[in-house]
């Protein structure tokens, strides 16, 4: 199994005790632009209580074979409060990725390291699965973080049923194949 660590960052699974941390992240309005762009953030009691559904797996499967995977984020050193998170939903062969950072830890590579790191973690536990990523059309930094990854820009009429696609959302997919070879 693959270690919960990187070089920089240590990673655990998502919790509600992690809301006290990444509610200051996720009501910034720079971060609060790219994922709910009507400025309507969660209340912190409503941030604990998806995480803690989050940790408990799907209530109501969407496929027989819809597996959960979401973790917190750390810095190493100095151990830190969570920058982020990281977030999977595995249907079989193909699945949907996600990862949220603060905007102070921004163009420092920790996305980038997060994301080589969350590969090699669902490599392990589901291998041979294709991961397909949203993006909002502004959010710049991400459509380059998704294309250092591999990921390729897919027309979003040719996308499975994402479930975090907006109307208006680029779609990105990064086979199986690429997956497994940088482990």
């Amino acid at each position: 199994m693959t270690p919960m660590q990187s070089k920089n960052l240590d990673f655990e699974p998502l919790t509600a005790a992690h809301a006290d941390d990444l509610f200051s992240i996720l009501t910034t309005p720079s971060v609060l632009a790219f994922i709910d762009p009507d400025g309507n953030p969660p209340t912190i009691e409503e941030l604990r209580a998806e995480y803690a559904a989050r940790a408990s797996g799907p209530v109501v499967l969407t496929t027989p074979s819809e597996q959960w995977f979401n973790m917190a984020v750390r810095l190493k050193a100095p151990p830190s409060p969570a920058i982020g998170r990281l977030e999977a939903t595995g249907y079989g062969e193909w699945g949907e990725v996600a990862y949220l950072f603060g905007e102070a830890w921004w163009g420092k590579g920790l996305a980038f390291e997060s994301m080589l790191w969350w590969h090699d973690y669902l490599a392990a536990v589901v291998p041979g699965t294709e991961w397909w990523a949203t993006v909002h059309p502004l959010n710049q930094k991400s459509i380059r973080l998704l294309r250092r990854l591999e990921y390729e820009e897919v027309d979003p009429t040719k996308r499975p049923t994402l479930h975090s696609y907006d109307p208006g959302d680029c779609c990105f997919v990064r086979s199986a194949h690429v997956a497994e070879s940088t482990i």
